[in-house]
């Protein structure tokens, strides 16, 4: 070895630790930040779409049933009974 080089660079410890550690746990706060942007939006959705289904589930029995409503309920071709014919 000559006098003028420099002796090679040895890695410590602390810094092939640092080489691992730090883009694990920055992929990992990634992850987190993903799961909990979409755990947002899809609560957001639901929501949205809970507001929108809630006047279809709001039954009140005491209200009146609409007049086409009593048609298509009281229509008694609809409700009969065909037998097929023997012959």
């Amino acid at each position: 070895m000559n006098i003028t080089t420099q002796p090679p660079h040895t890695i410590s410890g602390d810094t092939a630790v640092s080489y691992v550690l730090v883009p694990f746990f920055l992929i990992t706060a990634l992850g987190i930040v993903a799961a909990v942007v979409m755990y947002i939006r899809r609560k957001r959705r639901i929501d949205r779409l809970r507001h929108q289904l809630l006047p279809v589930y709001t039954y009140d029995p005491t209200e009146e049933l609409n007049e086409a409503e009593q048609e298509i309920l009281w229509k008694e071709e609809d409700t009969k009974v065909i037998h097929p014919v023997m012959k």
